[in-house]
This record gives structure tokens, sequence and C-alpha cells, in this order.
């Protein structure tokens, strides 16, 4: 068997982690059992990661990447209500491929476990907030979006898709997030936006 890179097996290592914790919760999440299904020892995976912490902040660090897809994506938009609409789209068709995912961000108890953990979800929520703040700000100057403060409309959207994705995570996976993100950004456009 080939021989892989150290980058490789830290992104092996960073999957089965999602994987544990999708399926047994964090609580059940060891380093043992993260050693059984990449196939390497105990020692071998703190060569990679100094601890469980700096594996889920590496987890976290996928959140940083779907950002810069998701703002790339939203950049090509040019009217501030269809990056509005990009941005919430894109959420439900990254988790719908990705479902393990939700699993770390309706995990509050990873974030009560570490400070340094908590302290860099907050920062990624903080990330979306302002670039999702700067487009609705945008959306406003143009009498794009009704007259309610910027916070107010950020709130009703980013609450919009916790709570679908709640669903959809509460239900099993059991309808398609893609189609219900069609569904609420629909939604959102009827609640928010001027009608011309």
């Amino acid at each position: 068997m080939a021989r892989i890179s150290t980058e490789e097996r830290q992104v092996l290592i960073i999957d089965e982690a999602i994987k544990i914790i999708h399926e047994m919760g964090y609580q059940s999440f060891s380093i043992r059992e993260l050693s059984t299904r990449v196939g390497i020892s105990e020692p071998a995976i703190y060569r990679h990661f100094l601890n469980k912490e700096d594996i889920v902040l590496g987890i976290l660090g996928r959140f940083n990447e779907f950002d810069v897809k998701l703002f790339n994506e939203v950049k090509l938009n040019e009217k501030p209500v269809e990056k509005i609409q990009c941005f919430v789209q894109y959420h439900f068709n990254f988790l719908e491929k990705n479902p393990g995912m939700t699993s770390i961000v309706f995990a509050e108890e990873i974030f009560n476990q570490s400070s340094l953990i908590r302290e860099k979800m907050l920062s990624i929520m903080e990330k979306r907030k302002r670039i999702l703040k700067d487009i609705i700000d945008e959306a406003k100057l143009g009498n794009q979006v009704i007259d309610l403060e910027t916070d107010e409309i950020l709130m009703v959207i980013l609450g919009i898709i916790r709570l679908a994705v709640l669903e959809w995570r509460m239900s099993g996976f059991a309808f398609s997030l893609s189609k219900r993100g069609t569904k609420t950004v629909d939604t959102i456009g009827k609640l928010l936006l001027v009608k011309k």
C-alpha cells in the first residue's frame, strides 16, 4: 500500500472523527476508536494532532474552508438580493452533501468542553454574520429589503437556516435539504424583500 502524506493522513483523521461524532455522538469520540477506524496506532494519531481538542479544531477548520467557498460563490452574484439567496442556498447544498457536519454544529457539549473550541466557533459565526450583514446593508441602500434593523433581518435569515437544518437532522435526513433550501429562499424573499 502506498504511503500517504502527512496532510492526507490529517484529512483522513478529521474525516473519521466527523463520522464518529456523527454516528455515535461527541461523548463516544475517543482516540482509541479513531485509531481503529483510521488503521493506525494511537501514538500515530498524536503525531498528527496534540489531543482531541486539536482534532476538533481541525474539524472547525473545515468550516473555514466552507466559508471561503461560500464567500467566493456569493461574490459571483451582482445584486444584493441574489447574494442573500445564494448565501442561504449554499448552506443547504453544503450540508446535504456533508450531513456529518450538522453533528458538529449542533453538539453543544463540544463547545462546553473547551474555551478555545468555543472561541473558534464564535469566530466562525461572527465572520459569517459580518458577511451577511454587509450584504443586507447593501440591499438596504438599494431599498431592496424591508425597513427593519439589519441585525433583525440577519437573525431571521440565520434562524430560518438553523431551524430547517435542525428539522432535517431530527427527521433522520428524511427529505432533500437542497429542495427545502429552495423553498426557504423563496420564503425569505416573500418576508424580507421589497416588492417592486
